[in-house]
C-alpha cells in the first residue's frame, strides 16, 4: 500500500469518526415523524413474534426491519414496548457513516484527494445528517448504491467474479430496501450507455460490456441479486409470496407517483430545497457550494484533459447517473423531501472532484491543460511537466491572491454547511423552517405520551387502559406512542359513525382521542360523561381532543398536581 493511500484511509477513518461524533447525540429529541413510527411499528412486530410479511401497498421493502434486529438485540431489547427512539435511528446514522467509509472503494476511481473532500460533505451535509438521524429507508437505499457502484469499480478494474457477486448483493439489498431503486437503476443504465457513447466519440475507441464482464462474473451477479432479494422478501422461506408481490408493488407505486395527490410538487421542488429555501424572514438554508462544485466537477469529468486517464470514466459515469437521476425525480410528480438523498449523493461525489479540481488548479499553475497534462487527482501519476519560465513578480503575486481567495471561499462554504447542520439537526430538528422536516409530528406529542403515563398512574386499570382513537386522517405516530399499553385494548377508527357504532356495544372508554375536525361528531355520541379539556398538537394545522371518563379525571389532576 502506497503512502498515498495510506493517509487516504486515515483521512476517511478521520472523517467517519467524525460523521458519527455529528450523528448520534440526542437522537431521541425529535418526535419520531409519522412515518418513522409506522417503520418501527413493523420493526417491533418482528422483534417480537419473528414475522414479517411484505405489504406491496405501503411500508417499503424488508431490509430496514431485518437490519434493524442486530442492534435491537445487542442492546437487550426483546419486547417493543421497551425499545426507544434512539434504538431504531442508530439504524440509519450506521449507514449513514458507513457511506464515507466506501469511498475508499472508490478512491481510485474518484481520486483520494476528491474521496477525502466527498467524506467530508457526506458527513457535515445538512440533509445527509438530518436524514441519516431518521428511521426510513432512504439512507439504506443511499448506501446500497454507493455500495453497488463501488463493488461494479473494483471488478471493471480487477476483474475478479467476487466483486461481481458484491456487486449484485447489493443490487438486491437496493431491491429488498425500497420499490424506487428502479429509478437509480435506471440512471445507471443511462449511465454506464451515455458514458461510453461519449467517450466513444471525444477520444475513439472503447471497451465493450461483452469484453469486461465475464459468463462467470455475469451469472455471479444475478445469482446474488436474486438471492439477496428473494431471502429478505420470502422471511428467509416462510413467506414464499413475498418475492412475487415484490414485483406486482410496482402497479401500486407506478399509480402513486402519477396521481401524487397531497405529495403532488412541481419539478423545480428539490432544487429549491438545495439551493435557496428561504421559509421566513432572517432564514435562507442552501447546500449550493455543493451543487455547484458538483456541476464543474461533471464538466472536468467530460473533458479529455481536466482529469487524469484513471478517475476520467469513473466520474463521467457519476455525471451522467446523476444528471439522468436528478432529471428522473424532478419529473416524478410525488415527491417527498428524502428522496432528494438518491441524486445529492452523487452531487456530493462529483463536488469531492470538483473541490479538488478547483484546488490543483489554483495551486498548481505549473499544470498545464494542453497536450494532456493535468492537475492529478490523487490517483495517478502526474505527467512531467515541460519546463516553463519563472512567472514575473506580478504574476506570481495574482496567482496566489487567487488560491488564497478560493480556498478562504471553500473554507468558508464548508463552515457555512457546518453551521446550517448544527441549526437543521439540533436546533430546529421538528421545525417547520427546517426544509428537511416535512409534515413532521408535533413536539407537543411528548406531552401527549406524559398524560397517557399520568392517567395509568391514576387508574386502577393501570396499563391496562382502553383508548379509542377516532380520526378520518393518518394517526401516525400515536400507536409508537402509546405501545406501552396493551394494543388489544386501543382501537383506531377513521369514521366517527362507525366508532359510535361499535363503542356503543363495548363499555365506555378510559379515554377517546380524535381531531378536532370531527368533534361535532363525537360530542353528541360519547358513551360517558368526559371531561374535555385536554388538546395537542400532532401534525402542522393538526389538533387531536383527549376525552378522560369524569370518574378517573379528579385522581388525573391529583397526579399532574404531584409533578
Amino acid at each position: 500500500m502506497t503512502r498515498p493511500q495510506v493517509w487516504c484511509g486515515v483521512c476517511l477513518l478521520m472523517l467517519a469518526a467524525a460523521a458519527l461524533a455529528i450523528r448520534l447525540p440526542r437522537l431521541d429529541q425529535r418526535p419520531l415523524h409519522g412515518d418513522e413510527a409506522n417503520q418501527a411499528v413493523k420493526a417491533g412486530i418482528l422483534l417480537e413474534t419473528g414475522e414479517y410479511r411484505y405489504d406491496p401497498q405501503e411500508h417499503h421493502g424488508p431490509s430496514l426491519y431485518w437490519l434493524t434486529l442486530p442492534l435491537l438485540w445487542l442492546q437487550g431489547r426483546a419486547d417493543f414496548a421497551e425499545t426507544t427512539e434512539t434504538d431504531y435511528r442508530l439504524v440509519p446514522v450506521v449507514f449513514g457513516v458507513g457511506l464515507v467509509l466506501l469511498l475508499w472503494l472508490v478512491a481510485d476511481g474518484l481520486g483520494r484527494g476528491p474521496a477525502v473532500l466527498a467524506g467530508l460533505f457526506t458527513a457535515i451535509s445538512p440533509a445527509f445528517v438530518f436524514y441519516s438521524r431518521y428511521y426510513i429507508q432512504e439512507t439504506l437505499l443511499v448506501f446500497f448504491a454507493l455500495a453497488a457502484m463501488a463493488a461494479g469499480w473494483r471488478y471493471v478494474c480487477s476483474k475478479k467474479t467476487v466483486w461481481a457477486i458484491l456487486c449484485g448483493g447489493a443490487v438486491g439489498l437496493m431491491h429488498a430496501t425500497k420499490e424506487t431503486w428502479v429509478i437509480s437503476a435506471a440512471a445507471a443504465g443511462a449511465g454506464l450507455v451515455l458514458t461510453w457513447a461519449w467517450t466513444r466519440w471525444r477520444e475513439g475507441p472503447t471497451p465493450v460490456v461483452r469484453d469486461l464482464l465475464t459468463a462467470r462474473a455475469g451469472f455471479g451477479f444475478l445469482a446474488a441479486a436474486g438471492l439477496a432479494a428473494v431471502v429478505l422478501y420470502s422471511s428467509f422461506g416462510r413467506h414464499p409470496r413475498g418475492p412475487l408481490d415484490s414485483i406486482l408493488a410496482y402497479a401500486t407505486y407506478w399509480r402513486r407517483g402519477s396521481d401524487a395527490g397531497i405529495h403532488s410538487n412541481p419539478w423545480y421542488f428539490y432544487l429549491e430545497l438545495l439551493l435557496a429555501f428561504r421559509p421566513a424572514k432572517g432564514f435562507l438554508w442552501t447546500e449550493g457550494l455543493i451543487v455547484a462544485l458538483a456541476a464543474i466537477g461533471g464538466l472536468a469529468s467530460l473533458s479529455r484533459r481536466a482529469l487524469p486517464v484513471p478517475a476520467r470514466g469513473f466520474c463521467r459515469f457519476l455525471t451522467f447517473y446523476t444528471a439522468t437521476l436528478t432529471a428522473l425525480y424532478a419529473a416524478i410528480s410525488y415527491k417527498t423531501p428524502w428522496c432528494l438523498l438518491n441524486f445529492f449523493h452523487g452531487m456530493i461525489l462529483l463536488a469531492g472532484v470538483g473541490g479538488w479540481f478547483l484546488l490543483r488548479l489554483v495551486w498548481s499553475p505549473r499544470h498545464s491543460f494542453d497536450r494532456g497534462r493535468v492537475p492529478a487527482c490523487g490517483c495517478g501519476s502526474e505527467s512531467a511537466g515541460a519546463q516553463h519560465s519563472a512567472p514575473s513578480p506580478s504574476a506570481f503575486c495574482l496567482r496566489l491572491a487567487v488560491a488564497v481567495l478560493v480556498t478562504a471561499l471553500l473554507l468558508a462554504g464548508g463552515w457555512h454547511l457546518a453551521r446550517q447542520c448544527y441549526w437543521l439537526n439540533f436546533r430546529l430538528a421538528a421545525d417547520r423552517r427546517n426544509p428537511y422536516v416535512y409534515a413532521h409530528t408535533s413536539t407537543d406529542i411528548k406531552n401527549l405520551a406524559g398524560a397517557f403515563e399520568r392517567l395509568a398512574e391514576a387508574s386502577p386499570a393501570g396499563r391496562d387502559l382502553v383508548i379509542h382513537v377516532v380520526t378520518p386522517d393518518n394517526y401516525w405516530p400515536l400507536p409508537w406512542y402509546l405501545r406501552q399499553f396493551r394494543p388489544e385494548h386501543i382501537g383506531y377508527w377513521d369514521d366517527a359513525a362507525a366508532w359510535a357504532r361499535d363503542a356503543a356495544k363495548t363499555p365506555a372508554p378510559d379515554a377517546i382521542v380524535f381531531t378536532a375536525d370531527i368533534q361535532p361528531q363525537v360530542d353528541p355520541v360519547l358513551p360517558a360523561a368526559y371531561n374535555r379539556q385536554m388538546m395537542f398538537g400532532l401534525r402542522p394545522e393538526v389538533l387531536v381532543h383527549v376525552y378522560v371518563r369524569e370518574d378517573l379525571w379528579p385522581a388525573f389532576v391529583a397526579t399532574r398536581a404531584k409533578r
